[in-house]
C-alpha cells in the first residue's frame, strides 16, 4: 500500500503521483514539479498514522478544483470486509459490504474506515474538522475490482484559480478499531467555548408538519401540563407553518393572531419560546428572487444555484441584511431559542459574492452576526448546520436525517450517531432530532401515513441511485410499534442530546407517557457507542456516564452479550450478569436500559 496524491484541474485532466515520484526530505515532506507546479506533501507521523497536507504553487493561475492529499490502493476487497462510512450526510453514511458499493462512485464521509468486524482494527482515513473548504474521505472501486481510499478537498471557482492551495488536514491509520478511532477524533476535537446546555421541550414538526395551528400549539401546552416530565421541559418551538412561505417570513393567515402573542402564551404557561426558519431559502415562485436577483447564489455561469429552491448568498450585503432583520423581527416578538434550517445546500455553492469566501466559513459568519443583532439570552439550534462547521459556531447542531415514526429512520439516524457522538458536549450540543413514540399501541387515535414507499421494493445497494436510497429508508415499512417506539426514545435519551417531543401530547395512550417517562430517566450527558463483534453495521452497545442501552437492530429474536460490563444494573427487563458479561434475549427491533450502581 503507497500511498499517492492526485490533482484536478478545471480542464477535466488529472495529474497522480506516488511518492516515488517526489524528493523525499528528512523531515517527511516531500517536493517536485509537474507540468508547471510546485508540489510539498507533508506527511507527518502522529497516533500511529500519518497526517498529510498538500500544498501546490505555479506563477500562473493553477485552475484546479480539487486535491486528494491522500489516495491508498488497497486490491480487491470481499466480505466480511466491510466500509464504516462516519458522515452525518443523508446519503451513503450506512455501513457497507465491498459488494454493495457501485463500481466508479465515490462514496463519501468524514472518515471512511475498513474492518474485518468493528472489534478487530482495520484501515481508517479522515479529514479533520473543522473545515474551510469542502472535505471529504472516501471509497470508491474501480472497473478492474481494487479498491482505492482518499481524502479530497474541494475547491470554489475563485480559490480554484488562485496561484497557491492548501488541501484540509487529512489522516490515515492502520491498526485503529471503530471504537479507537472514535476515541481518536473526539481528542483532536477543538473544544467549543461555548455553554452548551442540553436543550428540552416539545416541537411542533413532527405531528403537525406545515398544517400547524396556533390552537394546537395552545392544546399541547394544556397537555403538558398534566405529564409527569413536564419539569424536564424547558422549551416550546414552533417550526414550519407559521410563515408566508420560505423566504417571506412573517405569519400568514392562520397565525393571524401573531407570533409576539404566542410566544407570550408559552412564557405564561412556564416555557420559552422557540422558532424555526429556513433563513436562505427561496420558493421558487417567490418574487423575491426575481425582484433582487443579485441577492443570489450563482452558479459558475451566472445562472441562479438551484438545490430545490433558490439560496440567499450571505456574503452579498443587501441579502445580508434582509436575512438579519428576520431574526430581529422574531427576537422583539419574544423568541430565544432559533432552530436554522436548510443552511447546508451552502456546501454546494463554487462561487459567492465575496469572491473570497469559502463554504463554511461563510455559514460560521452566518451564525455569528445572528448573534449579533439579537442577544445574548439566545440559543441556537443549527438544524442541517454542519458540525464540520468546527467550536464556537453553534451551541447545539441537527446531525441527520429526519426522524419520522417509522423503524427505517432509526436506522438511518444511527448511522449518523456512531460517528457524530464525538462533537457532543465538545463541539457542541448534537440534536438527534424529536424523540416520538406514537403509533398503534402508543396512541389513542388513528394514525394517519404521512406518505413514502411502503410497497418500494429497492435494488441491490450497489446500484441504486441517490432518489432509490431515499426511498429505501423515507417512510419505509410500517409505523412504530411500542418496543420500535421505545428503542427510539431510549437512543435519544441515552446519545447525551437535546431532546425534543414531538407527538400530539393529548393522544398518547399510557404506554406512550411511560416510554417517555422511562427514557427521560435514563439520559445522561455523553453518551458514546460500543461494538459487538457481531455487529454488523451499527454499534449494538450505548454506555453514557450513568447508563446503557442495548438494541437488537435484527428482524429476529436475538440473545447478545455485552462483555467488559463493570457496574451493577437495575432495569426493568429480565437480564443476567456473569462475570462482567452482560446477557439480555431481545425481540426484533426492541432495546434493553439500564441504569448503573454503584
Amino acid at each position: 500500500m503507497k500511498p499517492g496524491l492526485r490533482i484536478y484541474f478545471n480542464d477535466g485532466s488529472i495529474l497522480y503521483l506516488n511518492k516515488e515520484q517526489l524528493t523525499a526530505r528528512e523531515d517527511g515532506v516531500y517536493t517536485g514539479t509537474f507540468w508547471g507546479i510546485s508540489i510539498i506533501w507533508r506527511l507527518e507521523p502522529i497516533d500511529g498514522g500519518f497526517a498529510a497536507e498538500l500544498e501546490i504553487s505555479s506563477e500562473k493561475p493553477l485552475n484546479v478544483c480539487r486535491m486528494d492529499s491522500i489516495v491508498l490502493g488497497i486490491g480487491k476487497q470481499e466480505r466480511p470486509i466491510r466500509y464504516s462510512f462516519y458522515t452525518n450526510d443523508l446519503t451513503y453514511g450506512e455501513t457497507r459490504f465491498p459488494d454493495e458499493v457501485g463500481i466508479d462512485r465515490e462514496y463519501v464521509a468524514d472518515g471512511v474506515g475498513v474492518y474485518e468486524n468493528f472489534c478487530t482494527p482495520g484501515l481508517t482515513v479522515c479529514g479533520m474538522a473543522p473545515f474551510r473548504n469542502i472535505c471529504k474521505a472516501g471509497v470508491v472501486t474501480r472497473l478492474s475490482g481494487d479498491a482505492e481510499l482518499f481524502v479530497k478537498t474541494e475547491f470554489t471557482v475563485e480559490a480554484s484559480r488562485e496561484n497557491r492551495l492548501i488541501t484540509e488536514r487529512a489522516y490515515f491509520f492502520e491498526g485503529l478499531t471503530a471504537e479507537d478511532f472514535g476515541d481518536w477524533y473526539r481528542r483532536t476535537l477543538p473544544q467549543s467555548s461555548f455553554p452548551m446546555p442540553k436543550l428540552t421541550g416539545w416541537n411542533t414538526w413532527d405531528y403537525y408538519l406545515q398544517k400547524v395551528t396556533p390552537e394546537d400549539i395552545l392544546e399541547n401546552l394544556a397537555a403538558l401540563e398534566n405529564m409527569p416530565f413536564r419539569d424536564a421541559l424547558d422549551y416550546i418551538v414552533i417550526d414550519d407553518g407559521w410563515q408566508k412561505e420560505w423566504g417571506i417570513w412573517t405569519e400568514n393567515k392562520t397565525f393571524s393572531c401573531g407570533i409576539a402573542s404566542l410566544a407570550e402564551a408559552i412564557n405564561r404557561a412556564g416555557f420559552k419560546a422557540g422558532i424555526w426558519m429556513a433563513p436562505l431559502a427561496v420558493q421558487k415562485q417567490d418574487s423575491l428572487w426575481k425582484t433582487h436577483p443579485e441577492w443570489f447564489c450563482k452558479e459558475p455561469d451566472g445562472s441562479l444555484f438551484l438545490s430545490g429552491m433558490y439560496y440567499l448568498d450571505p456574503t452579498h450585503p443587501e441579502a445580508r441584511e434582509y436575512i438579519l432583520n428576520n431574526y430581529r423581527y422574531q427576537y422583539q416578538a419574544g423568541y430565544r431559542l432559533f432552530k436554522i434550517d436548510y443552511v447546508s445546500p451552502i456546501l454546494q455553492v463554487k462561487t459567492f459574492h465575496d469572491p473570497k469566501a469559502t463554504p463554511y466559513g461563510v455559514l460560521n459568519d452566518l451564525m455569528q452576526q445572528i448573534r449579533e443583532v439579537t442577544g445574548d439570552d439566545i440559543v441556537i439550534l443549527g438544524c442541517s448546520l454542519p458540525v464540520q462547521c468546527g467550536a464556537d459556531v453553534a451551541p447545539a447542531m441537527r446531525i441527520g436525517v429526519d426522524i419520522h415514526n417509522y423503524w427505517d429512520h432509526v436506522y438511518w439516524i444511527a448511522d449518523s450517531l456512531k460517528y457524530t457522538w464525538v462533537y457532543n458536549n465538545k463541539v457542541t450540543r448534537i440534536d438527534p432530532d424529536f424523540m416520538v413514540v406514537r403509533g398503534e399501541e402508543t396512541a389513542n387515535e388513528e394514525l394517519y401515513r404521512e406518505g413514502g414507499y411502503n410497497g418500494f421494493v429497492p435494488p441491490p445497494r450497489a446500484v441504486e441511485s441517490e432518489k432509490e436510497f431515499f426511498r429505501r429508508h423515507w417512510y419505509h415499512g410500517n409505523q412504530f410499534n411500542a418496543l420500535e417506539a421505545e428503542t427510539w426514545a431510549n437512543l435519544v435519551a441515552i446519545c447525551g442530546g437535546n431532546i425534543f417531543l414531538s407527538d400530539r401530547m393529548s393522544a398518547l395512550n399510557e404506554k406512550g407517557i411511560s416510554i417517555l417517562r422511562n427514557a427521560l430517566a435514563i439520559t445522561g450527558n455523553e453518551g458514546r457507542p460500543r461494538y459487538l463483534i457481531t455487529d454488523e453495521r451499527r454499534p449494538s452497545v450505548w454506555e453514557s456516564e450513568r447508563s446503557m442501552v442495548v438494541i437488537n437492530w435484527s428482524d429476529e429474536e436475538r440473545t447478545l452479550s455485552v462483555p467488559n460490563v463493570t457496574h451493577p444494573l437495575t432495569s426493568q427487563k429480565p437480564f443476567t450478569l456473569t462475570e462482567n458479561t452482560l446477557t439480555v434475549t431481545l425481540s426484533p427491533h426492541e432495546s434493553f436500559a439500564a441504569l448503573f450502581g454503584e
